[in-house]
């Protein structure tokens, strides 16, 4: 089985992601000022700390909360990191900004070219392909529906379908029960440091990272990653050596496939 994640690995999140940084920093601000406090700038920045953006650079931090974590993660973040400023009512407030802002990833784009072609390679192969997101289960429905990949994707479990969410090894071995396979035969992939975690956590076959969402090199392998790649396209190359070298019972051979990460790949084309 491969476990894909969603946000970062197989869609662009980041307007997503800092549309709500954006819309819920405004939201705090504009309870300080209605409740004249007057340090709003210190709760503006334990806020963007705690979540993990760079106001600086107006980006995500390496492997964020924001982008790693489940939306009630993240939202309880939030409440706490207010109600150390002592800010009335902070989770019914927090709560109900954050449910009144729709459906932020109906916009996201898919990182590689041909999504549903990618997705369908490995079922080809006899994969079983899964997915497995910090988001919740409308959003990732939502993404699914989007990206054409309702009738491609055989599982899939979101960060508010679990008991604890990654980098435990829970979502990882929930999928492997539903499924009846060890985590042992799975490919785990994504982004961040929490995903690698989960795939080191549950043994894990084989965990890839990929450089297209928050994660650094240098933090996906430390987390766990085997190897890292810079985006999901390179799996096929991977799989088609993997394959290739198991038809054989030899060392590495060239492929057979009629596949090739270019196939997926947009404009930039980086070496492994």
């Amino acid at each position: 089985m491969i476990v894909l994640d969603k946000d970062g690995t197989l869609g662009d999140c980041s307007a997503a992601l800092a549309n709500w940084c954006q819309r819920m920093s405004s939201c705090i601000c504009e309870e300080c000022e209605r409740s004249c406090f007057l340090n709003k700038d210190k709760v503006l920045e334990s806020f963007h700390k705690t979540i993990g953006w760079n106001i600086t650079e107006n980006d995500l931090m390496p492997s964020a909360l924001l982008s790693a974590g489940t939306w009630t993660d993240i939202v309880n973040a939030t409440i706490g990191c207010l109600e150390e400023f002592s800010i009335a009512d902070a989770s019914q407030k927090v709560k109900y900004w954050h449910d009144n802002m729709g459906d932020i990833h109906a916009n996201d784009r898919p990182l590689i070219l041909d999504l549903p072609g990618f997705v369908e390679y490995f079922r080809q192969l006899g994969i079983i392909v899964a997915i497995c997101t910090s988001d919740d289960r409308k959003a990732t429905d939502a993404c699914i529906r989007n990206w054409n990949l309702e009738h491609l994707i055989d599982l899939s479990i979101c960060g508010d379908e679990v008991i604890e969410s990654k980098p435990s090894s829970h979502p990882l071995l929930t999928l492997c029960k539903q499924v009846g396979v060890s985590p042992h035969e799975c490919i785990v992939v994504g982004d961040t440091s929490a995903d690698m975690g989960m795939g080191r956590n549950s043994n894990a076959g084989l965990i890839v990272g990929v450089l297209s969402g928050s994660g650094t090199a240098n933090q996906l392998f430390e987390n766990g990653a085997h190897l890292v790649v810079p985006d999901v396209s390179y799996l096929v190359c991977i799989t088609s050596m993997f394959s290739a070298g198991a038809a054989s019972g030899r060392q590495h051979t060239s492929s057979t496939t009629s596949d090739s990460p270019e196939k997926f790949q947009k404009s930039r084309t980086v070496s492994l």
